[in-house]
């Protein structure tokens, strides 16, 4: 080897180590959730070696994080070009195509991933969000149910088993999933909150009453289960309670949520309050 060549290898390999170091304090700031930050770094290292396809999945995650989807797709066709049998990053563009709204896409990209790795748990779990969405409610339980075949322990799998259920009026059995999902991770506002929402619906009041207690002890800001919460008291004439949760509700949620905020209005001032 020539003294051309060698420089040459030598400038690589610092450049590959340079890259290397960028995407592992990419990595860290990731895991922090200082997305812009975990992005830099990851455009760092894509300057000194643009066929990193990992870096550009890493990238991809971190744009998907801060809701830039369309952004993140890019970026996850860019790693896909270099490595196309990658079946973590077609299940990560399914992710952020169902995030738009893409729900077909989004199911063409996990089946992707499934045909490389039909062993991931992950992919079949979240290839259950498009279908739900579209309403196909038992292939998304049967996506669940593939998950919880490869990873009994899969907390996600049984909470979106859980939600299926529900759409299709299986309330029971969505509350099963919602206690196995506890076992493995009790400390979920939003699992309080929809199990809450199921013994509600079974007419089971007093106990989804203590469930939204449970899901504002661990987000006191969580709007949404103080409305529901005065909704249960309602229920049960204890109009009282109601009013005081219908008024934390209003002091917490976001303008977005008009029709909830102009009933709850509507039933203060029917309780005269």
């Amino acid at each position: 080897m020539n003294k051309k060549n060698m420089k040459g290898e030598q400038a690589r390999e610092i450049n590959r180590r340079l890259a290397a170091v960028w995407t592992n304090n990419g990595n860290s700031l990731d895991t922090l959730c200082r997305y812009d930050d975990a992005i830099h770094c990851f455009d760092k290292a894509l300057e000194l070696d643009p066929r990193l396809a990992a870096v550009w999945a890493k990238k991809g995650n971190s744009l998907d994080n801060l809701g830039r989807y369309e952004e993140a797709i890019e970026c996850f066709d860019k790693a896909l070009e270099l490595d196309p049998r990658c079946s973590r990053t077609w299940a990560n563009k399914g992710r952020s195509l169902n995030s738009l709204g893409r729900y077909d896409h989004a199911i063409h990209c996990y089946d992707k991933a499934l045909e490389l790795n039909p062993r991931n748990a992950g992919a079949w779990t979240n290839k259950g969000s498009p279908l739900d969405n579209l309403g196909r409610y038992e292939e998304a339980i049967h996506c669940c149910d593939k998950a919880l075949e490869l990873d009994p322990h899969y907390a996600f799998a049984w909470i979106k088993k859980g939600i299926s259920l529900n759409s299709l009026g299986r309330y029971e059995e969505g509350l099963l999933c919602c206690g196995k999902f506890m076992e493995f991770d009790p400390h979920r506002a939003l699992v309080w909150a929809k199990k809450g929402k199921s013994l509600d619906t079974l007419g089971r009041n007093e106990k989804a009453i203590h469930c939204y207690v449970k899901a504002m002890e661990l987000n006191p800001h969580y709007a949404l289960a103080w409305f529901n919460k005065a909704l249960a008291e309602g229920k049960l004439s204890k109009w009282q309670e109601a009013a005081v949760s219908y008024q934390q509700f209003l002091a917490l949620v976001p303008a977005q949520y008009v029709e909830p905020i102009e009933y709850a209005r509507k039933r203060l001032q029917e309780l005269g309050e």
